[in-house]
């Protein structure tokens, strides 16, 4: 049933500066937030997207967070919601009370004075939002550990939707000798893990989405024996890939926003990956993931005997891919990652009254 117009929430979702929402291309929190309104849209209740951006330049997200008392003046809504740590230390600055959910992978792999810098801003952001939100139980522990005991209980964990009626499987195109990996083609993704993995299997590696380092690309080419890189595609491609391909490897070494295994999930593929993603895939139900402190030639043993039994065992792939499915379907339905997020919203309304509206 959806909400009357007493109970509709108007959620002002504070885009980020830096992409266009939704996305032209890449750009996974902008991607995100833009199915995240469409979710609320469908529920009932009345999302606004505040976003300018500049030019592609480094300090835009600085520039539009310096903007938004002024953006945001002329907006009225219930609830304030930010997603990046630059645009959350503004509203705080401002006096404004916000819900924040932390996308950065800084809390998990950090170098360098910069990266640095993001986490020190992450931190501050979290201890001065009203509530968080982790998209995970593994995330939300160490947010509570750097938050302390009297933050703690401000963080909840919901994680990200995902549309199982768009994303499906195309059970007759799969062949069993076709694994799928999605995402970034960047040394933190490990895909070279993954080419090492099925070299020799006769499995085929399809690794779908944009390649900023070319010499990267070649020395994971160069680590298998059947290895695909597509670049970047449309969302009509990536439906596609996912339908057809037969199970997904993600060796990934962090992972804040694994969107694409709920992807892969509710198009009936299983998931073989890295610890990064444990508290999303079920062991032994829509997949398996490395335990924790799992060396990288452990994660190639993992990954390789897993695809080989995939390949090898139509009826385990088929069973695992319909539990990955139903758990997509239910656990990470929009409906309930919308209902979690508004059941949060209106304890943040009634602590802070004024201060959370406008």
């Amino acid at each position: 049933m959806r909400p009357g117009p007493s109970e509709r929430v108007r959620v002002l979702l504070v885009g980020t500066g830096a992409y266009p929402i939704p996305p032209t291309g890449y750009g996974g929190v902008e991607r995100t937030i833009a199915e995240f309104a469409q979710a609320l849209t469908r529920e009932g209740h009345e999302p606004v997207i505040v976003n300018r951006v500049g030019r592609g330049r480094p300090l835009d997200e600085y520039r539009f967070a310096l903007a938004l008392p002024d953006l945001l003046a002329k907006e009225r809504y219930d609830v304030l919601h930010a997603s990046t740590p630059v645009v959350a230390n503004r509203l705080a600055f401002s006096g404004r009370a916000f819900v924040y959910t932390t996308h950065s992978r800084h809390w998990f792999d950090c170098h360098g004075p910069r990266e640095r810098f993001g986490r020190f801003l992450e931190r501050r952001a979290v201890r001065r939002a009203a509530a968080t939100v982790a998209l995970t139980e593994r995330l939300a522990s160490v947010l509570r550990e750097s938050a302390g005991a009297q933050r703690a209980p401000r963080i909840e964990v919901i994680p990200l939707g995902v549309d199982a009626e768009k994303f499906h499987p195309s059970w007759p195109a799969r062949t069993g000798r076709r694994a799928l990996g999605i995402g970034i083609v960047a040394p933190m993704k490990r895909w070279e893990l993954a080419a090492r993995a099925l070299k020799g299997s006769g499995i085929t590696l399809t690794i779908v989405g944009p390649t900023p380092d070319r010499p990267y690309a070649e020395r994971i080419r160069s680590a298998g024996d059947s290895v695909e890189l597509t670049g970047e595609v449309d969302e009509k491609e990536l439906i596609r890939h996912l339908a057809e391909h037969d199970f997904l490897l993600h060796p990934s070494r962090v992972e804040i926003l694994a969107g694409v295994v709920l992807q892969a999930m509710a198009s009936g593929l299983p998931v073989v990956a890295g610890e990064a993603v444990g508290s999303v895939v079920p062991e032994g139900e829509a997949g398996w993931t490395a335990p924790i402190g799992t060396s990288e030639e452990g994660l190639v043993g993992l990954m390789r005997e897993r695809s080989v039994e995939l390949a090898n065992d139509a009826a385990l792939r088929r069973r695992l891919g319909e539990q990955a499915r139903r758990i997509a379907e239910t656990r990470y339905s929009w409906r309930n990652v919308v209902a979690r997020h508004i059941a949060l919203y209106e304890r943040v309304r009634s602590e802070y009254g004024e201060r959370a509206g406008a």
